[in-house]
């Protein structure tokens, strides 16, 4: 049985739902109880989802309010690829407040990717 999975979201959160419908399904793996560790890496331009000055109203586009309820409520474990960040022009105290949160660089990227037992990307 899989004890660990990795989830990698790079494509933007405007216009798609995949960083939404990742960290559904990472929360919903969590919840089932068979999963030990299911960690999800934002990298490209998914780290804006996790701008804490995002206005998705503005954007016209459904609010994100539930799904980092659903992050903080889960425990999830969020890692934020460095690079990413700063390409974004984004500075760690622009993102969201959330304890399970990490900035991290490619090398540690490598290494959570290597010790997963099976990795998702959207």
């Amino acid at each position: 049985m899989v004890q660990s999975i990795v989830i990698i979201c790079e494509d933007s959160p405007f216009g798609k739902n995949s960083v939404t419908e990742s960290i559904r399904l990472a929360t919903g793996l969590l919840a089932v109880g068979d999963i030990e560790l299911c960690k999800v890496i934002f990298m490209g331009d998914a780290v804006y989802f996790l701008n804490k000055n995002l206005t998705p109203k503005a954007l016209n586009v459904d609010p994100v309010d539930n799904i980092i309820r659903l992050m903080e409520l889960s425990d999830l474990e969020i890692y934020v690829h460095d690079e990413a960040l700063k390409t974004a022009g984004l500075e760690i105290t622009d993102l969201i407040q959330n304890e399970n949160l990490k900035v991290i660089d490619m090398e540690i990227i490598s290494k959570l990717i290597l010790e997963a037992e099976m990795c998702f990307k959207y």
